[in-house]
């Protein structure tokens, strides 16, 4: 984990100069940054929702491992266009937030691994340990080890998860995690499935 280099220069220039006007939409966010949804919409009627989470945030492993689950047997996940934007609040997330990074391929299926096994991994005994495990949920999804450690050397890479975490902040307020916009609606913390269930139909009978 302390190959991990924290560009701090990079992130001052980019809290300097990167100003985005008040009026930045969601929906631009998501075509500048090219983000690719985790589910993506195959009704007609959408709903985008962008969760900024932290896989070391145990609010979000909760949303990830019972209310996500709720809203997938909703009935409305066809209409929802799901996307994750890693916003890691200490340098475990931030290390697997590179791995869920390397493959768009395995990225939904890394992220369920990590939040699924987030009681292991996080009370892991040493720093080399979580870093371990991190790199084993990869491993097993059929990651190259050499794919891997390219990636974790990847400083262009790195800077493009720290920048994408800065414009979160300056375009949206977005200080904890997790926190969601629902077409733009912004919604702080883990709250029950009714209430985004609540939000998404009202969303959808526009």
């Amino acid at each position: 984990m302390n190959k991990i280099k924290y560009l701090t220069i990079s992130l001052l220039f980019l809290l300097v100069g990167n100003c985005i006007s008040k009026e930045y939409k969601y929906e631009n966010f998501i075509k500048n940054n090219e983000l690719i949804p985790l589910h993506q919409a195959t009704a007609s009627n959408t709903v985008d929702i962008i969760e900024f989470s932290s896989f070391s945030c145990s609010h979000c492993a909760s949303f990830h491992n019972e209310t996500l689950n709720e809203l997938k047997e909703s009935g409305l996940f066809e209409h929802i266009n799901y996307y994750v934007v890693d916003f890691p609040l200490n340098q475990a997330a931030f290390y697997a937030s590179i791995i869920a990074s390397c493959d768009q391929s395995i990225r939904p299926s890394y992220i369920d691994s990590v939040y699924s096994n987030y009681d292991t991994w996080t009370k892991a005994e040493s720093g080399e340990k979580i870093v371990e495990l991190l790199n084993s949920y990869g491993l097993q999804l059929g990651l190259e080890d050499e794919q891997l450690q390219s990636c974790l050397s990847n400083e262009a890479l790195q800077n493009k998860l720290l920048g994408l975490q800065v414009e979160s902040q300056e375009s949206f307020g977005i200080e904890s995690t997790p926190t969601f916009l629902i077409n733009g609606e912004k919604i702080q913390g883990n709250r029950p499935a009714s209430e985004f269930l609540k939000i998404i139909k009202k969303e959808l009978n526009k």
